[in-house]
């Protein structure tokens, strides 16, 4: 049995326990999960004996040709119509799970077209999604590879007065040419900027003695990496080396708590104590994240969010340090959870980007 056809016939047995008769999939993402398509406006239909994939004109052809365990249908009308015309015809629904991605005036609208009974359910797929198999592996390590090897590209091409937009650019451009995509759009934050978590580069120029926090990713086959270096530009002072040491203290405390069975608020708490230990503030964000064809998706490290790491998840730990009006520091890999315990993915010496000690930029 290859992978999608096992991944619907664990949604199938998921299905049955959630006392449905079928489940309509409407989030993007779970319908790649499930059929490999990665084209846009498609929903899936999955009963206990079919897999029905409704798409558009625009789409038939990619459909047909990454779904061959699908039955296509061409939709010609609007997909609640398409949805109603098909589950008619499916046999034995009583019960439609359906998604709770779908909007409110969609869901009432489906409502008003089928003679069945509507459940909202979520989870069952993005349940399945944590446990990634040996080829959704191979797709992450890939993108990973890929963005170190951009950004080895573009670093020495960063100059003196280049704004956080260009270098932003440059990085989209790098990987692209690898025949990749982004993950998302890179933030890259110049000096003071790096305070502000998700800062959106702007025409901000690069001046000597500043800080670099660059935060972006690859995506390859739906799959994606997400990754964060810090960097100084020429000599920094000794509260930043301080600061980035802890960084990469912290990260690396949650990095040796990663196994299976470990408690993921365990791991947050780890890793933010290290941060207030040494005298800085804690941040705000989780620690980590799962990823995967999301850049966020379960599990998550937060004070906030229970659960237990299980093997073949894949997440990052991402600590950082924010000083308004002076630097941010965030440093971020990939890791992979093992039977025996974990590896990192995102690790690649051949570009030194190891994260093992502060990398100083000589720019001209």
């Amino acid at each position: 049995m290859d992978n999608l056809r096992r991944r619907v016939w664990d949604l199938r047995r998921r299905i049955q326990k959630a006392g449905i008769d079928g489940l309509l999939v409407v989030d993007p993402k779970n319908v790649t999960y499930l059929t490999g398509f990665l084209g846009e406006d498609s929903w899936l239909l999955v009963t206990d004996r079919k897999t029905i994939l409704l798409t558009d004109s625009r789409y038939i052809e990619q459909a047909r040709q990454e779904c061959p365990s699908c039955r296509i249908v061409l939709r010609k009308t609007t997909l609640t119509d398409s949805v109603a015309q098909v589950a008619s015809r499916a046999g034995g629904l009583r019960i439609l799970g359906v998604e709770p991605g779908i909007s409110v005036d969609l869901f009432r609208s489906l409502r008003n077209r089928v003679s069945l009974r509507l459940r909202p359910v979520g989870g069952l797929t993005e349940g399945l999604r944590q446990i990634k198999d040996s080829g959704e592996v191979r797709f992450i390590r890939r993108a990973a590879d890929t963005a170190w090897a951009a950004l080895a590209e573009v670093l020495p091409k960063i100059r003196s007065g280049v704004t956080e937009s260009a270098v932003a650019g440059m990085i989209e451009y790098a990987i692209r040419q690898r025949g990749l995509k982004s993950s998302f759009d890179p933030i890259v934050c110049f000096g003071p900027n790096g305070s502000r978590n998700h800062h959106q580069p702007g025409q901000r120029k690069l001046k000597g003695r500043d800080t670099i926090l660059i935060d972006f990713g690859a995506k390859g086959n739906g799959y994606i990496c997400d990754l964060t270096r810090s960097f100084a530009v020429g000599e920094p002072s000794q509260r930043y080396r301080r600061a980035w040491q802890t960084v990469f203290d912290a990260q690396q405390k949650g990095i040796g708590m990663i196994c299976p069975g470990t408690d993921t608020q365990a791991i947050d708490a780890a890793i933010r104590k290290v941060i207030a230990d040494n005298g800085f503030p804690v941040y705000g964000h989780g620690s980590g994240h799962g990823i995967g064809l999301a850049v966020h998706e379960g599990p998550f490290l937060s004070p906030i969010r229970k659960g237990q790491l299980l093997a073949g998840q894949i997440l990052t730990i991402e600590p950082g340090i924010y000083l308004p009006g002076e630097f941010g520091i965030r440093i971020e890999d990939d890791i992979l959870v093992t039977e025996e315990g974990h590896k990192v993915l995102s690790r690649d010496s051949r570009f030194g980007f190891s994260a093992d000690s502060l990398r100083i930029l000589k720019i001209r």
